[in-house]
């Protein structure tokens, strides 16, 4: 068996290294180190993009300075090892600060290149100016780009540090040797967002129904560190027990002894710390640590990025729910000959989320579940003209919260988060507040010849990659969809299977599945995920006037292909142009929810996992013909429509209010420790037997003293 899964494994490390097809390639890939193996980007250990209140950091938000381009898309796609001096040459000085910028215009960073409804792509060099205090001298320093919108490619004062491709995830570089501590310093980053349908290879690549936002899209930040730090921990959570992956780096030229110590601690999430992205502002003030213990890292040698393994055993921890989103804070400080050096938090929750085959049903926790809920696009939404959104990306928390409110509003406790990775703000706040997401890398409308492009040249697999390790520790992500509304049956089923197995590979704590047309109901392409999505739009779009009747006639269909699958619908609904289409819109929601409620998974016979609503707002659109997308329960300017009053009284209440539950986590662990000549599944069953004799212990005691205090007959004790 030990042979047969180290040939997997190393089978499936094809599937995340960094490949090309001639011209641009992936730079994201696994690497074998001491403890395991760690995914890598541009050199440098992929890390942690959570807050860290204990590091320094230099928000570099605000205004830039911006000249807008047309890049010729031979050098915007031009390979190593020649890029960066053609691309340094095509700057023509501008990475320089004694360029002249006069002509330059200004634009807000995270922002857009492309608000609608003006272009829908293009190009921009960005500049910004910034210093460093003192009190950065002697640290190793990390850049780190929330996301940029398509391609990035970046210089420090004049050096150019590389390049990223994919609009949504993170991606960081090393400028330890860099910055200057006693002068100004100059960033200056090269975007191109070529538009899509102009070629194949880019991800997404053709018609898609939201607006393609340009540009620095996310934060940029500075953070430094000590030489020996923490790059990230991952936490898999189970019922019982949480196991942590930490990486560690001796960034330092001289071999080091290292140790660290781990705390697990309550969070209570209150109105007044909501929005904070810090995690310790989670932490009560009388906090005391459930769990703790510490560890011997070992010798790191100049250089050396480690991987180690730690499990707690919990005894009752309180589990993560929409209704009860119950999270903990993660604590970890490295030392260095006995002085600490580095203090990294972060925040898990306890869930599970799996599915029973026999039945077949969603479990959370091990009890099943069904959801209802709708599909959001990352986009500001709230605008007093009723007439369209605000439109551009969202920019801080306030943006993100407004559409949470709306969700709550309406009952939601599954999101479907964009068809892209979401901003991150909507998982940290959806882990506080209390929504369940459905995240996706955007492989929107893909046709068996692009599913082979964007899977050959390894890009797919690179945003499911950043996706999944950016959001690694947030138990509100239970879903990872690999596609959208897509053709070809042997090509999908093939794209499918090598996500999924990347997906188990980096994550495994999450459902995977796509979202197939609904109208097909012998669609076999989802036989390798975990659950069998569909958009249904019968007696809208097809399936002739009977809503209902084509809805539950699909959806029996869909069973009959997939007994042992759930069955999830990731869209359903309707436009509403004018009075009469928001008439229509509230009808078809009555009579598809008429046909799917009684098919929900928390009935004995039931089978459907979930259902959504699309969307929750409004949104901008590159649909030709089409500005703006109507399909939302709420209008631009904030007003319901009445399906929204039909949704929300349809779907039960209860979540989204982790904010005002007052929850305080709780419970005890502590530390398996691995013996010489033993492994986890030892620990694990000794921890289970010592648990064991002490509850049949308990039980006893309590027996025993319950039969001493007995009433005697007539209630005289």
């Amino acid at each position: 068996m030990l042979v047969t899964l180290v040939a997997l494994d190393l089978t499936m490390l094809g599937s995340c290294q960094p490949q090309t097809t001639g011209e641009l390639p992936t730079t994201l890939g696994l690497r074998p180190v001491r403890g395991g193996e760690v995914a890598y980007q541009e050199g440098l250990p992929v890390p942690s993009f959570t807050y860290q209140g204990s590091r320094l950091r230099l928000d570099l938000a605000g205004s830039w300075e911006m000249e807008p381009a047309n890049f010729p898309p031979s050098t915007t796609f031009l390979a190593p090892p020649g890029r960066g001096e053609t691309l340094t040459a095509q700057a023509g000085g501008r990475q320089a600060t004694s360029y002249d910028t006069s002509g330059w215009s200004r634009i807000d960073i995270p922002g857009s290149l492309n608000p609608p409804p003006g272009p829908q792509s293009g190009g921009a060099w960005l500049r910004r100016h910034f210093d460093l205090a003192s009190n950065w001298t002697g640290s190793a320093i990390t850049l780190k780009f929330g996301a940029v919108n398509y391609i990035a490619d970046v210089w420090l004062n004049g050096t150019y540090l590389g390049f990223h491709e994919g609009g949504s995830t993170p991606f960081a570089f090393d400028v330890t040797n860099y910055v200057l501590q006693t002068q100004s310093n100059l960033l200056l980053v090269r975007v191109d967002n070529p538009p899509w349908g102009s070629r194949n290879d880019i991800v997404p690549w053709g018609l898609a129904d939201w607006w393609n936002y340009g540009g620095i899209t996310q934060p940029v930040w500075l953070e430094a560190h000590p030489d020996l730090y923490v790059v990230r921990a991952d936490v898999t959570p189970h019922l019982d027990s949480a196991e942590i992956s930490l990486v560690l780096a001796n960034q330092s030229n001289a071999p080091t002894d290292a140790s660290y110590a781990i705390s697990i601690l309550p969070a209570a999430v209150t109105p007044t710390n909501v929005t904070d992205p810090d995690p310790k502002s989670q932490l009560p003030a009388d906090a005391v640590p459930v769990a703790s213990d510490t560890f011997d890292a070992g010798k790191l040698d100049p250089g050396e990025v480690t991987r180690s393994q730690v499990s707690f055993a919990f005894v009752s921890p309180d589990l993560w729910t929409p209704q009860r989103p119950a999270l903990y804070l993660l604590n970890i400080t490295v030392s260095q000959a006995g002085t600490a050096v580095d203090d990294y938090w972060d925040t898990f929750g306890f869930r599970t989320i799996t599915v029973d085959t026999s039945a077949p049903k969603l479990l959370l926790n091990g009890a099943p579940t069904f959801f209802e809920g709708a599909a959001l696009h990352d986009e500001r939404a709230s605008n007093r003209d009723p007439s369209h959104p605000a439109g551009g990306p969202w920019g801080d928390a306030a943006d993100v919260m407004h559409s949470l409110g709306n969700a709550r509003a309406v009952n939601l406790t599954l999101i479907r988060a964009d068809h892209h990775p979401p901003n991150p703000w909507l998982p940290l706040l959806a882990d506080r507040l209390g929504f369940a997401l459905w995240e996706e890398i955007p492989l929107y409308h893909y046709t068996p010849e692009t599913f082979n492009i964007a899977l050959r040249r390894g890009i797919a697999q690179q945003m499911l990659a950043e996706m999944v390790l950016r959001d690694m520790n947030h138990p509100s992500v239970l879903f990872h969809g690999f596609a959208n509304e897509s053709t070809g049956q042997s090509g999908r089923v093939q794209a499918m299977q090598t996500l999924r197995n990347l997906d188990r590979r980096l994550d495994g704590t999450r459902l995977t599945g796509q979202a197939a047309y609904g109208f097909d109901t012998s669609d076999r392409s989802s036989d390798p995920l975990d659950v069998a999505g569909f958009t249904f739009y019968y007696g809208v779009f097809y399936g002739g006037g009977d809503v209902a009747g084509g809805t539950r006639q699909a959806l029996a269909s869909l069973h009959a292909t997939y007994p042992k699958k759930p069955i999830v619908v990731l869209e359903f609904g309707r436009w509403a142009d004018s009075p009469t289409g928001e008439v229509a819109q509230r009808a078809v929601f009555e009579s598809t929810w008429g046909a799917l409620d009684g098919e929900r998974d928390t009935t004995s016979d039931g089978y459907l996992g979930f259902a959504l609503w699309w969307s929750l707002e409004d949104y901008w659109t590159t649909r030709p013909g089409i500005q703006v997308e109507r399909f939302g329960l709420f209008r631009p300017d904030g007003t319901r429509r009445p399906v929204a009053d039909a949704v929300a009284t349809s779907f039960q209440p209860g979540a989204g209010a982790g904010d005002r539950g007052k929850i305080r986590s709780g419970g005890a662990g502590q530390a398996l420790h691995q013996r010489p000549g033993s492994d986890i599944f030892t620990a694990y069953l000794l921890y289970g037997v010592l648990s064991t004799f002490a509850l049949l212990g308990s039980i006893l005691i309590v027996m025993w003293g319950f039969g001493r205090r007995r009433p005697k007959l007539g209630g005289v004790t």
